[in-house]
Formats: C-alpha cells, structure tokens, sequence
C-alpha cells in the first residue's frame, strides 16, 4: 500500500495516509493509518443501485454490489462487509431469506442489515423485523437518513 505524509494545517505534525484519505488519528504517540468501511447494496435495480451508491460514497463510506441473495451471501462470507442494505424483491433467494440465512451464520448473525424496499405494508415491516433485520427503510431512501442510520450501526466511515 502506498503511504504519503501531510503536514497538519493546525499543528504542523505530520501525518501518514493511506490511499489519499483525509482522516488521521494518533493513538500513544503511534500513527494510525485508517481505511474506509464497506457497505454491501443488495438489489437487482440498476437506479436504486446508483442512488444508493451515490448517498454512501456521500456519506464517506465504501461500497460493494451484489444484485441477488446469493450472490450477497457469497460476498458476506469472503469480503466481509461492515454492513448490508438489503432489497425484498429479487429474483431467485428473496431479501427474507438472504437476512434468515445472515442471521443463522455464527461468523455473520451480528451484522448490521437494514432492508430497503418498495413496500409499505406494516406487515411487510414486520416481517423484516422477524427475519432480524435491523431497520426497514421504504424507497426512495432520503441520503441524510441514510447517513445517519450509517453511522447509528457502523460508526465513523474509517476503520483503524
């Protein structure tokens, strides 16, 4: 990985970075060079991917991509995502049971996942609830609200 020092604009230490991020952290006089967080979108929608895409780039967050359950739970296992968004309505494994199946995973029942659909039911809410969903969210998702369940879950967009 490639390193570059900055001088810091209010003490003049200076600083290692990674990858051009623009966060630093000192910790007992050791650097700490911090990379992003990763959210894993779960839809098969092209638009819904891009807006989504769009508001967690927004937000400082990483991003990956999968388009159907089992490509996300194929995803989970090797990539090892800070956080799912999770659609209901994809062809093949649905979003019910890609969240069952994350949730009776001992490496990835702790998860975050919150499920962003179309649907609007209380029943359809409910039903995410169940699965062991975090959080349901209807779309179109609103990219503050987003940012900020982001944070709610995952914390700062950089990990140590």
């Amino acid at each position: 990985e490639k390193f570059f020092f900055v001088p810091c604009c209010l003490c003049g230490q200076v600083w290692a970075f990674v990858r051009a991020l623009s966060h630093h952290q000192q910790e007992g006089g050791m650097m700490v060079t911090e990379r992003r967080k990763t959210v894993l979108i779960v839809d098969n929608e092209s638009i819904m991917v891009s807006l989504l895409q769009h508001h967690i780039s927004n937000a400082g967050y990483n991003y990956d991509v999968a388009s159907n359950g089992q490509e996300a739970l194929d995803k989970i296992t090797k990539e090892s995502p800070d956080m799912v968004l999770l659609d209901l309505m994809m062809p093949g494994m649905n979003g019910f049971e890609t969240c069952r199946r994350i949730r009776a995973n001992e490496k990835t029942k702790n998860l975050p996942v919150i499920i962003i659909t179309a649907l609007h039911s209380e029943s359809d809410s409910a039903d995410a609830v169940s699965c062991g969903a975090n959080e349901f969210l209807t779309k179109p998702v609103n990219g503050a609200l987003l940012a900020k369940r982001l944070r709610h879950y995952i914390g700062s967009p950089f990990k140590v």
